[in-house]
């Protein structure tokens, strides 16, 4: 198989794999930032967040006593499921709201202008469930190729 693109001879499933899923905008992906610091200043507020948890599930009194700790682990489980979804909701669905930064607006490829697409349903699993939003598209007509600026493809 020769590639479109540097019409190199591809003898491997893998490297036309590879050629496939690459991510244009992979080195402009923000660092992984330390949670240490965000997770001590949301402590009373997710402290606060289980009281009212427990409130709901069980009532003013709390647990009775006699539930098993599994059980309250497993709600503690997944509301703790439930809540990473919803973050991950909200932070995808405010980053596609949000306009594009400079260095998105040109084809990786030919640098060419990109143009708004109708922004397309995007689910993805994640170790939590499904996590949904719909995700900006971008397109360059140079190139025929359509792009979703978020997608991130596994590391090596």
């Amino acid at each position: 198989m020769v590639c479109e693109r540097c019409g190199a001879f591809l003898s491997y499933p893998a490297e036309v794999r590879d050629l496939v899923r690459r991510n244009p905008f992979r080195n402009q992906l923000m660092p992984r930032k330390d949670a240490s610091e965000l997770l001590n200043a949301l402590r009373p507020s997710l402290r606060a967040a289980a009281k009212n948890v427990l409130h709901h599930a069980y009532g003013p009194d709390g647990m009775p006593w006699g539930t098993r700790f599994a059980d309250a682990e497993d709600l503690a489980a997944q509301v703790g499921d439930l809540l990473a979804r919803e973050i991950l909701h909200a932070a995808c669905h405010r980053q596609a709201e949000r306009p594009r930064p400079d260095d998105l607006a040109a084809c990786p490829s030919c640098a060419g202008p990109l143009q708004e697409r109708p922004a397309e349903p995007r689910a993805v699993l994640s170790k939590r469930g499904e996590v949904t939003w719909d995700e900006p598209a971008l397109y360059c007509p140079r190139c025929r190729r359509a792009f979703f600026p978020s997608v991130q493809e596994p590391g090596p």
